[in-house]
């Protein structure tokens, strides 16, 4: 630990179940390249998560949704495994809104990761995650209006979110 930004009343408040704290360490051990520091990252991402912490929540999903894509063509049953922990983290943050969960979850019905391939459901979370003020996802509803994926085609509503993305990123 001596290695690490890591103060003592921190890793005190963590211990004692503060979930702000438990993610705040699991940030500081996801910074360092020694592989116990990233397992310690995902420990305490769990009990954070576990605790309501959303933002730990999506954490999670995000990185075994990054971990299953890598691991899809060395083995197959570990990937789905991760596939599915990712799956349930980010439908978790996305019961709390978390726009960027949703825009995830909105990828694994694009590409069938351990549910049923759905292009509706997937365009639907999409547009959720950009009510909610997710920039990308403004931005890929901008390009499915715009090239009629899995809809058809409206240049209004193309152009309604394109400049919705441009707004918000000013």
């Amino acid at each position: 630990m001596s290695d690490l930004p890591i103060s003592p009343a921190l890793f005190n408040r963590a211990t004692a179940g503060n979930r702000d704290a438990q993610f705040e360490l699991a940030e500081i051990y996801m910074q360092s390249d020694n592989d116990e520091h990233v397992e310690l990252a995902e420990e305490w991402a769990l009990k954070a998560a576990q605790l309501g912490h959303v933002e730990a929540m999506y954490w999670l999903g995000e990185g075994y949704a990054v971990y299953a894509k890598d691991m899809q063509e060395e083995d197959a049953e570990e990937s789905k495994a991760y596939f599915e922990h990712a799956h349930r983290w980010l439908e978790q943050a996305a019961k709390h809104n978390h726009p960027a969960a949703i825009l995830e979850l909105a990828n694994f019905y694009r590409r069938g990761d351990v549910v049923e391939k759905d292009a509706a459901k997937s365009i639907e979370l999409v547009e959720q995650s950009a009510k909610l003020g997710e920039v990308q996802a403004m931005r890929d509803l901008a390009f499915i209006y715009a090239n009629g994926l899995g809809i058809d085609a409206d240049e209004e509503k193309a152009d309604f979110w394109t400049e919705k993305a441009n707004a918000a990123e000013q």
